[in-house]
C-alpha cells in the first residue's frame, strides 16, 4: 500500500449531531500518526451525506485553505454518506468506526488480538464492498499501520470475506474455549485475581507496572493497551516491604486489560467481550479513572455501560465482586481539585501511578480481598512442612509460631480454598 504524503496526513475534523467527541476523536487521529489541522461542526446530521448541502460546500474550501487531504468523521457512515461527503470533499473520508479499527490493528501484539481486529474490518468491509469506499485501501500505510487485514485487497467479493470471517470466529471459540480451561485451573489452583478496568488512556498499563514491578508500553496513545496482560504481584513478604515480623500478604494475580471508549463500534463490541472475561471472573475489580480528565463522570459511566452491554445482565453485576475506584494521575491536578474529588467520590483511591505512590491502591486491593477470604488458625504438623509452605505466596499469614506440636499459623485465605485445610484447623 502506497505511503500517505504529507497532505494525506493533515486531517480536517468533521462533527455532526448532539453527541460529538471531536475532543476525542482527534486524540484518536493523532495516535494514527496525523495531524489535526481543522474542525467542522453542524448541529445535525443529514441523512444522505452526513452534513447538509452548505456545510459540504464549506468543507471543500476548508480542505483547500488547510492543505488538508483527509476528513475524519466523528460517527459511522455508510457507504452512500461516504460516497456523496467524497464526492464533495475530493479527497478520501474516514469514519470514526475504521479510525478505531486501524488503531486496534497497530496495537494488536498477539495472535487471537489480531484475529479479532481482522474480525472487526471484514465485518465493516462487507457492506462496503461495492461502494469503493476509498478510505479501506487509503488509510494505513506509513505511520504506524504497516500490516494486517487493511493490507488485503479491496476486492474481496462477499462470499470469500463471509468464509474467511466464519473461520475465524471457529478460531475464536477455540481460543475462548482454552482461556476457559486455563482460568479455571488457575482460579482453583492459583492466587486470587484482580483485574483492572477503565476508560482508554487513563494509566492502566502504568499501574501495572509500578504494582507488579514489569515494564510495559506506557506512552501517551489511545488503545496502547489492547490484549490482556496478566502479571503476578508478590506478596509483602516476598518483596520486603512488610514491617511486621511473621506476616505477609498474599500474592495476587493483576491483569490490564482494553481500554474502554464512547461511541465503541459495534463491530470491536466481540473484541472487548474476549480482552474484558479477566474482568469477569475477577475476585477484584479496580476500575481506573484519569483524574485530570475534564469528562471524568462520563468516562466512569462509559466504563460501567460497556461492561453491562458486553456481558450478560448477571455477569454485567458487579455487586456480587469487590470494585474499586481508583482515580489515577492526581499528579495533573491541584490540592483543591483532590478535594473536590474525595467529595464527589467518597471511598474512591486517589494516586499517582506515575510517581510510584500505588501504595494507597494495595492496601485497598488486599482489603477487598479480604472481604472474600476465611481468616482461621492452624496447627500444621512438622512433618507436613509442605502443606505450611503451600500456604506462602496463597494465604495472607498474619502471625506463625513454631510449637513443639507443629507451626500454628493465623491466616486468611481464599473461601475456594479453606476445604484443603479443614484438617489442620484448631481453635487455640
Amino acid at each position: 500500500m502506497e505511503e500517505r504524503t504529507h497532505q494525506e496526513e493533515r486531517a480536517i475534523l468533521v462533527g455532526a449531531g448532539e453527541d460529538r467527541q471531536l475532543g476525542e476523536l482527534a486524540r484518536l487521529a493523532e495516535t494514527l500518526g496525523l495531524e489535526v489541522v481543522e474542525i467542522l461542526e453542524q448541529g445535525r446530521r443529514d441523512g444522505s451525506g452526513y452534513l447538509g448541502r452548505g456545510k459540504r460546500e464549506e468543507l471543500s474550501g476548508l480542505l483547500g485553505r488547510a492543505g488538508a487531504g483527509l476528513v475524519v468523521v466523528d460517527d459511522e457512515l455508510s457507504a452512500s454518506q461516504a460516497r456523496v461527503l467524497e464526492k464533495a470533499a475530493r479527497v478520501t473520508v474516514v469514519d470514526r468506526t475504521l479510525l478505531i479499527i486501524r488503531i486496534f490493528e497497530a496495537h494488536a501484539r498477539d495472535a487471537a488480538s489480531r484475529l479479532e481486529v481482522e474480525l472487526a474490518e471484514l465485518t465493516y468491509r462487507l457492506p462496503r464492498v461495492r461502494g469503493g469506499y476509498k478510505a479501506l485501501s487509503r488509510l494505513g500505510g506509513g505511520g504506524v499501520t504497516t500490516r494486517g487485514p487493511g493490507e488485503q485487497q479491496l476486492e474481496y467479493d462477499r462470499r470469500v470475506i463471509r468464509q474467511r470471517m466464519e473461520k475465524i470466529r471457529k478460531r475464536l471459540e477455540e481460543e475462548k474455549a482454552a482461556r476457559k480451561v486455563r482460568g479455571a485451573r488457575l482460579k482453583k489452583e492459583g492466587p486470587p485475581h484482580v483485574a483492572l478496568v477503565g476508560y482508554t488512556n487513563t494509566g492502566k498499563t502504568t499501574l501495572l507496572n509500578a504494582l507488579s514491578g514489569e515494564s510495559r508500553s506506557t506512552a501517551d496513545r489511545l488503545f496502547e493497551t489492547l490484549e490482556t496482560t496478566t502479571r503476578l504481584v508478590a506478596g509483602a513478604s516476598s518483596n520486603g516491604k512488610d514491617s511486621d515480623a511473621g506476616s505477609s500478604r498474599p500474592d495476587f494475580v493483576l491483569t490490564d486489560t482494553v481500554g474502554f471508549i464512547r461511541k465503541l463500534p459495534t463491530q470491536l463490541v466481540h473484541s472487548f467481550a474476549s480482552t474484558l472475561e479477566a474482568a469477569k471472573d475477577a475476585d477484584v475489580v479496580v476500575l481506573c479513572a484519569d483524574a485530570s480528565s475534564e469528562k471524568l463522570d462520563e468516562e466512569v459511566q462509559t466504563v460501567e455501560n460497556t461492561l453491562a452491554e458486553t456481558f450478560s445482565e448477571a455477569d454485567s453485576n458487579l455487586s456480587h465482586r469487590e470494585t474499586i475506584l481508583c482515580l489515577n494521575k492526581t499528579d495533573l491536578i491541584p490540592e483543591e481539585r483532590e478535594r473536590e474529588l474525595v467529595a464527589s467520590y467518597p471511598g474512591a483511591v486517589l494516586i499517582s501511578a506515575k510517581t510510584d505512590a500505588v501504595r494507597p491502591l494495595l492496601d485497598a486491593v488486599y482489603e477487598a480481598l479480604s472481604q472474600s477470604r476465611v481468616r482461621l488458625r492452624l496447627l500444621i504438623p512438622h512433618a507436613e512442612y509442605g502443606v505450611a509452605s503451600g500456604l506462602y505466596g496463597r494465604a495472607e499469614i498474619h502471625a506463625s509460631e513454631n510449637t513443639e506440636e507443629g507451626l500454628r499459623l493465623d491466616v486468611t485465605l481464599p473461601k475456594p480454598q479453606v476445604h484443603r485445610y479443614a484438617n489442620y484447623r484448631t481453635t487455640s
